[in-house]
């Protein structure tokens, strides 16, 4: 189908030949009129290929002996130099067409090794992410195993002459660390939800306070005695969001706060309106993030490398940005300008409300 199609725009170009020559005619001898069927038979070749080409050589042929050369309307030749002509215009029509055609594949097939060079980048760079996205989840699965599996030995072993503060910091340690595992194994499951849409909010009028008051006291045991201020503004108290979704969001951004800020180091919490949109932020005073990393933070499986801080397993950040736009918002984080890392939530307090 494709090669007909090839054969009758041959014909068209002909035809288009024909129709130019005709208007030319008064104007110019018959074999001037080679060149313009010359030009179809480059265009041929150049966007149809090589037998398309020699088609439309031998076409235009028949319609310059036909139409133009006397006597004409008859395949009649009453000159016979005219034939050296028909000859010698399709031999360097078939010249032409070969050259021309041969130029086109070689760019074709330069496109073709571009194209499959490409593919073949880009499938390694994604061999080489899935690797590194399992090596991160083997490692991040394996450490706290590895602290469980040690401190539950230890006791095994030598419960017997331990003293109880070390058996009690033994299992102090099996506990945080089945804790961290519990919470990594929750991330996945959710990032999981977030990607295949099935994570959908269920969003109802709720208490501020309430909201944050919750995600403080799930983070207590990780917070210490490290201090938490709040800032509500004035006159508002329900907004329209998921409470549950919306919690795991401010864990997640304390967690976060939590690992980078300074030991004595408080955490911030400030709510404001900002025209038809509640502005969530949470910050601290740690060292920040370098500037390059500021638009990846919210990537799966991106840490922040900072010398001297651990990083996370690089999903509560992915997770928050799923959930907040889920909730029709936008989440960014900055640089404090005296030091330290604000993390700033974006939430429509009505429906199509512009951003501002």
């Amino acid at each position: 189908m494709v090669a007909i199609r090839g054969y009758l725009i041959s014909l068209l170009l002909v035809a288009g030949a024909t129709a130019i020559c005709e208007l030319v005619r008064p104007h110019l001898i018959p074999t001037n009129m080679v060149m313009v069927y010359l030009l179809a038979v480059v265009a041929a070749a150049a966007k149809l290929g090589r037998r398309p080409a020699i088609a439309t050589a031998f076409f235009s042929v028949l319609a310059f002996d036909f139409f133009f050369v006397p006597p004409r309307l008859t395949f009649s030749v009453a000159e016979k130099e005219y034939l050296v002509t028909f000859l010698g215009f399709f031999v360097v029509g078939v010249m032409i067409s070969s050259l021309v055609a041969k130029v086109r594949e070689q760019s074709l097939e330069r496109e073709r090794l571009s194209h499959e060079a490409e593919k073949a980048r880009i499938l390694q760079a994604r061999e080489n992410l899935e690797r590194a996205l399992l090596n991160s989840i083997s490692h991040d699965l394996r450490t706290p195993l590895v602290s469980i599996k040690g401190a539950l030995s230890a006791l095994k072993e030598q419960g017997g002459r331990l003293s109880p503060e070390a058996r009690r910091d033994l299992l102090e340690t099996a506990n945080e660390e089945a804790e961290r595992l519990n919470r990594f194994v929750g991330n996945l499951l959710d990032l999981s939800r977030l990607e295949a849409g099935a994570l959908r909010p269920r969003i109802e009028p709720c208490d501020l306070q309430e909201l944050i008051g919750c995600a403080i006291s799930a983070m207590e045991s990780r917070l210490g005695d490290r201090n938490v201020s709040v800032q509500l503004p004035q006159g508002l108290t329900l907004v329209p969001l998921d409470l549950v979704l919306m919690t795991q969001v401010l864990v997640n951004l304390l967690d976060n706060a939590n690992k980078y800020a300074p030991a004595q180091g408080s955490i911030e919490v400030e709510a404001r309106v900002a025209g038809a949109w509640l502005s969530l932020t949470v910050a601290d005073r740690g060292p920040g993030a370098p500037e390059a990393e500021l638009s990846h933070i919210f990537d799966k499986f991106h840490r922040v490398q900072v010398p001297e801080k651990t990083g996370g397993t690089g999903l509560g950040l992915s997770i928050c940005k799923g959930i907040v736009e889920a909730h029709g918002g936008r989440i960014a984080a900055r640089n404090r300008p005296q030091g330290g890392l604000a993390v700033e939530i974006l939430l429509p307090l009505q429906q199509g409300a512009e951003e501002p």
